[in-house]
């Protein structure tokens, strides 16, 4: 997939990268969908594909359950958020390759490298421990931080801060068009991951358009590290001057 557009794209300058989890360094796909089309049928809902990416995917659970349960009474959505709770940190995974090799690369190399999601503290500690990835990560955001999920800018802005770096100084690698929409917001240069055109990444403030993160090369250079994709540079990494 050619996601770069035609003529000559600039070359983004950052100091550190901020990753998603869900989508992004694992599959959770099936296992996130299964879950919350159960826990809706319990409630006489049915919940359709569409109905997973736009109120599911990297999104917090409790913007899931304003925004599919707001008939429900108090009561009724805490319950659902304790079978959230108590289901959410045992799903299922697998690692996705491409963004395992490049994380293990750019923490190699000394770049400060953030994972920020949705999800558990306690999902993030497994999936890190079975990936033997969490020295990878200097900095870990989970939705126990903050109040206000993605699209909200809160979680991006608050992995920069705790990095010590500037969120217009940080890459952000997202597959959902929320998580592009915080990191948009928050000021980040933004990578999409997806297996279709796009079009909804690029619309939420995308930069570039990846299908698997193995499609790009992740290059030395005298002041850093950049990162090649189809033969252009689209992002040198350097240190925060």
């Amino acid at each position: 997939m050619d996601s770069l557009g035609k003529g000559p794209m600039p070359v983004d300058t950052v100091s550190a990268v901020m990753f998603d989890m869900d989508g992004v360094l694992i599959d959770t796909h099936h296992a996130v969908a299964s879950l919350w089309q159960e826990i809706a049928l319990g409630h006489g809902k049915h919940l359709t594909e569409e109905d997973i990416r736009r109120y599911v995917l990297g999104r917090s659970p409790e913007h899931t359950v304003s925004a599919l349960f707001a008939e429900l009474g108090e009561a009724s959505r805490e319950h659902l958020m304790d079978q959230v709770r108590q289901a959410e940190p045992r799903l299922n995974f697998s690692g996705i390759a491409g963004t395992q090799a490049l994380v293990e690369r750019l923490a190699a190399a000394g770049v400060p490298l953030a994972l920020v999601t949705s999800g558990s503290k306690t999902r993030v500690q497994r999936v890190l421990a079975a990936l033997g990835l969490a020295p990878s990560f200097r900095v870990c955001v989970t939705w126990e931080d903050i109040q206000n999920g993605k699209p909200a800018p809160d979680c991006y802005l608050l992995g920069a801060k705790r990095l010590g770096i500037p969120a217009g100084r940080c890459l952000v690698v997202e597959d959902a068009p929320s998580g592009i929409a915080a990191g948009n917001a928050a000021g980040a240069v933004c990578l999409g991951l997806t297996a279709g055109d796009g079009a909804d990444l690029r619309e939420r403030g995308a930069r570039y358009v990846v299908q698997d993160l193995a499609e790009v090369e992740c290059r030395a250079t005298p002041g850093g590290l950049e990162l090649v994709f189809q033969g252009n540079v689209l992002i040198t990494i350097g240190k925060e001057e």
